[in-house]
């Protein structure tokens, strides 16, 4: 059985109380009344309402100041509060707002009126307990998938440790007590790529840390050069020059952001390994860092003349685990890692699907001053 709203009407005046649970005796609400803004405030640490109304004129605590000492409670803030008054004129009704009151209901009270405005007050604190409650479920789900993912991280990349550490001191004991064996081309080929492969897991598994951490923006946002993170990241990529994967340019002019530097620094390095990767047959692959003014955001992207992303798999690269064809490697989880440290600085990435010559991904935060 569903719980029954719960009303608390507070007027000095007890056939004023009367009147409205008579209106309000169709919505089968619960209802209490007390005839004092100071035994409402007494009544709330026992009693909690969905709704409050409450006379703008009474002896003691007039409703204006009701309404503010119970909104100044943190439990209380978001119960809606009706004021019932008998002035409609400007400086009442901005008295009552400016306390904290949702609406108000004018002298003499009417049915109708005051059933509608009860049941939209009703409705509105009835859809923000529901957001509140699913923010809550989200937080709580997001801090369980938080540790699931350090458990995990932690207990895949023990035992791959402890397997390389195995294996370096079987190589130590085949090249000391089996040199015939070791010498072998073939077989010392086979065994010089297992490290490699370790090496690889744990790769993985510290990017998928990456994207589990990709959501939390960390410490304060800093006023930081947008230029200076993304040339220190280009300069990551001096190995793909030197073996002429990839020619990278970065616009000189990249302007001042408010970031987690940290976070963008780890933008531009997927946006560019996701170039590099899905650079197909061309070699080298050419790389722009770009940006312009998008009031009120700013905008950045990196494109390349690789061989593009067809239409249909334009919003799916962000999904986790979405790999293209043209792939070189990789996991997946680089663009994915990137829509979500975007969502969390309330920003977005995109394909310019305008973008014939290549692959252009945009991306855009708010140009936030300070």
């Amino acid at each position: 059985m569903a719980q029954r709203d719960r009303v608390l009407i507070i007027d000095d005046q007890e056939n004023n109380r009367l009147v409205i649970e008579d209106f309000l005796r169709r919505l089968r609400c619960e209802m209490r009344g007390v005839d004092s803004g100071e035994d409402g405030l007494l009544l709330l640490k026992e009693w909690t309402p969905d709704l409050i109304i409450v006379d703008q004129m009474m002896p003691g605590l007039s409703g204006v100041e009701t309404t503010e000492r119970i909104k100044a409670l943190p439990e209380f803030s978001q119960v809606p509060v009706l004021m019932v008054t008998a002035k409609n004129d400007t400086e009442t009704l901005r008295d009552a707002f400016d306390a904290g009151a949702v609406d108000y209901i004018l002298k003499p009270v009417d049915q109708v009126t005051l059933t509608a405005r009860v049941r939209s007050a009703l409705r509105t604190k009835h859809a923000f307990d529901e957001i509140s409650r699913l923010s809550r479920d989200l937080m709580a789900q997001k801090q369980e998938l938080s540790n699931f993912t350090h458990m995990v991280s932690h207990d895949l990349k023990s035992p791959i440790a402890g397997a390389a550490s195995l294996y370096d001191l079987f190589l130590y004991r085949l090249k000391d007590e089996y040199p015939g064996v070791w010498g072998e081309e073939g077989f010392r080929e086979l065994l010089e790529r297992i490290p490699a492969t370790f090496r690889k897991m744990l790769r993985f598994i510290d990017t998928l840390l990456g994207y589990a951490e990709a959501g939390k923006v960390i410490g304060e946002l800093e006023r930081v050069s947008m230029g200076n993170i993304a040339q220190l990241v280009a300069a990551n990529f001096e190995y793909a020059a030197n073996e002429g994967l990839a020619v990278i340019n970065c616009a000189p002019d990249l302007p001042q952001v408010s970031c987690d530097p940290v976070r963008f620094a780890q933008v531009w390095q997927n946006l560019i390994a996701n170039a590099i990767k899905h650079r197909g047959a061309r070699t080298p692959v050419h790389i722009k860092l770009g940006w312009k003014s998008a009031t009120p955001n700013l905008q950045f992207w990196v494109q390349d003349n690789g061989p593009g992303i067809a239409a249909e798999d334009q919003e799916r690269v962000f999904q986790p685990f979405a790999r293209g064809e043209s792939s070189e490697g990789g996991n997946g989880i680089g663009l994915a890692t990137v829509q979500r440290i975007l969502n969390a600085h309330r920003g977005r990435v995109w394909v310019a699907p305008d973008f014939t010559a290549g692959t252009r991904i945009c991306f855009e935060i708010p140009d936030h001053v300070g």
